[in-house]
């Protein structure tokens, strides 16, 4: 491996850790606005007091070719992974009435670098 490539460890970061999580919905365009009204109030409703979780945010795309990008920002993969077995993922992906997700694309980062602002 290529000095400067490869996984940085948590402790090497100066105390901060965290694990993002994104996951790409793509959307049929006439279920947008059921889609963004229901899946909004899912996050309102199951994510708030899960352990671990720092931020939660559902991202709308400018452009027609992408989809809506769900960013979780946990403490560390381990808060991640107790939210996979929780009753607060389960709820959240057993929403009444959602919009169809056509196809979608889970894709997870550990933090390398941040600037403060």
């Amino acid at each position: 491996m290529r000095p400067g490539r490869g996984r940085t460890h948590p402790q090497q970061r100066s105390g901060v850790t965290v694990y993002t999580v994104t996951n790409e919905l793509f959307v049929d365009p006439a279920d947008t606005e059921v889609f963004e009204r229901n899946f909004a109030a899912s996050m309102r409703g199951t994510l708030t007091g899960v352990p671990g979780l720092r931020a939660a945010r559902l991202l709308r795309p400018e452009t027609a070719d992408r989809g809506y990008l769900s960013v979780l920002e946990f403490e560390d993969a381990a808060a991640y992974s107790a939210y996979r077995s929780s009753d607060a993922f389960t709820a959240a992906h057993t929403w009444p009435d959602h919009a169809p997700i056509r196809s979608a694309r889970l894709t997870t980062y550990d933090m390398l670098s941040e600037v403060a602002l």
